[in-house]
């Protein structure tokens, strides 16, 4: 497996830094934002949707690697001593796979933000990065991947060579939204809709060295019937447990309709969490600590509920908190914070409020309001703001006093803003602190906010433009 790999060769270097006896190392306006083929197995799920379930324990926590697990060929001779030189501070054990970015207590130092254009693309709706590979990887809403760097962009995926499945044309909300990579194996996920103008998750194969998609190891994941357009959610990001959450809209028109949000029986308006790998039997399995499993009438891939249209969200790398960017309906748009418990654990069984909620303000009152989480922040339309687009916290920039700060922006504006994390936190009861917000610049038709391969912030428009934010 690809992380118990880089912890190998993490305990292989502790090795050579006790032989070397080193001391120190260096180093819309309503939300306007851009047949299947046979899965394993299916089963029918509360709302019908097409898809195989099984129920699996939660993943346990891998040990960190020592020295002990290094390979044969780095251990010493049986009968060579290392001895590490007087005074050296050496690790006790071998790091995990990242080194976390310390956090520090806020106000965060103040920004000095430029945006660099760094290329053109074909309608981009978001970019994604595969832990030790420094490419940046370019979802195209009109079906393709492109893998970038400082020196050549190459199309790894195109939809339109996948026999096995339809696809809708690109247009609004539809699309090719989403891509995920697995954080152990030599596999990709994709949120698109299909034919139907249903929300297809399916998992491929590729190239480890060219990372190039093989159309024939197409799989289906799940599938999800979308009653309308618009609000189709779109994304896939592995979180800290190494499941794999999957954003689900309220099914889409307006107001609701259709009371999904809060209905548990449904996966729209939802974050789900899965297991996508197939078993014998079943196209994904469902962890036995979902929040819901168990619960009579509710879909047990639910994690989180109360969710109008989170086209993106993200998990802060060093607190594994959740952000969300949920759009709104006609009047505000906001952001959502569930924070996690020892890295893990963000947004569990929470709900976000909509429809009973449109951010801080009731909206459907035939909608229960108990228990829901408020925004950590949310802000109008005035201003030509429609559509929220979210969102990552930076951790590892080039530029370090954007690290720590959460980057979103609004799709019809264009403007582009940085929140202090430290100037806000959701407690038992509810979100405390006022929010420090300031603009970095505007981004025509943004339609996300992502990190780099090497923690840099990068900043996509659906009218083509990547920017990347660097100090001025």
């Amino acid at each position: 497996m690809r992380h118990r790999a880089l912890q190998l060769r993490a305990a292989a270097l502790t090795l050579a830094v006790v032989a070397g006896g080193c001391t120190s190392s260096d180093g819309d306006a309503d939300g306007t934002t851009p047949g299947s083929a046979d899965a394993v197995s299916s089963a029918e799920t509360p709302d019908g949707d097409a898809s195989s379930t099984a129920t699996e324990p939660p993943p346990s926590d891998e040990p960190a690697a020592t020295s002990a697990d290094a390979p044969a060929e780095s251990q010493p001779a049986p009968t060579t001593t290392l001895l590490p030189s007087p005074g050296a501070d050496l690790p006790t054990q071998a790091p995990g796979d990242t080194v976390p970015v310390t956090t520090v207590a806020g106000p965060l130092p103040d920004l000095d933000v430029r945006l660099l254009e760094l290329g053109t693309y074909d309608r981009p709706v978001d970019a994604t990065t595969d832990e030790g590979d420094r490419r940046l990887f370019v979802v195209q809403q009109g079906g393709t991947i492109v893998a970038a760097d400082d020196e050549s962009d190459a199309v790894v995926f195109d939809i339109s060579t996948v026999d096995a499945t339809t696809f809708t044309a690109a247009e609004s909300e539809q699309g090719l939204l989403g891509l995920a990579f697995h954080p152990e194996a030599d596999l990709a996920y994709v949120n698109f809709t299909n034919g139907d103008g249903n929300t297809v998750v399916a998992e491929f194969a590729f190239d480890p060295v060219s990372y190039e998609f093989e159309p024939a190891s197409f799989r289906e994941v799940l599938t999800v019937e979308q009653p309308f357009a618009n609000h189709n959610g779109g994304d896939l990001e592995f979180g800290p447990d190494g499941l794999l959450y999957i954003s689900f809209g309220d099914g889409g028109a307006a107001d609701d309709p259709m009371r999904t949000a809060l209905n548990l029986s449904t996966r729209l308006g939802k974050l789900l969490r899965i297991d996508p790998t197939a078993t014998d039997d079943a196209s994904f399995t469902v962890p036995t600590d979902n929040p819901f499993v168990g619960t009579d009438g509710a879909d047990p891939t639910i994690w989180a509920l109360g969710l109008r249209n989170p086209w993106r969200f993200s998990f802060d790398a060093v607190t594994g908190d959740l952000w969300i960017a949920d759009v709104g309906q006609g009047q505000f748009e906001e952001i959502d914070l569930a924070t996690a418990t020892d890295g893990r654990d963000a947004g569990k069984g929470m709900s976000f409020g909509w429809s009973a909620f449109e951010a801080n303000e009731p909206f459907n009152d035939d909608q229960d309001p108990a228990g829901h989480v408020a925004p950590v922040a949310a802000y109008s339309h005035e201003g030509g703001n429609c559509s929220v687009s979210g969102g990552v916290v930076a951790r590892d920039s080039s530029y370090s006093n954007l690290n720590g700060w959460y980057v979103y922006g609004d799709f019809c504006s264009g403007q582009l803003w940085a929140l202090d994390t430290t100037s806000v936190s959701v407690g038992p009861d509810g979100p405390t602190g006022t929010p420090r917000i300031v603009e970095i610049g505007t981004v025509p038709a943004l339609a996300s906010v992502a990190t780099g391969p090497f923690g840099d912030i990068y900043a996509i428009s659906n009218g083509g433009q990547l920017y990347r934010l660097a100090q001025n």
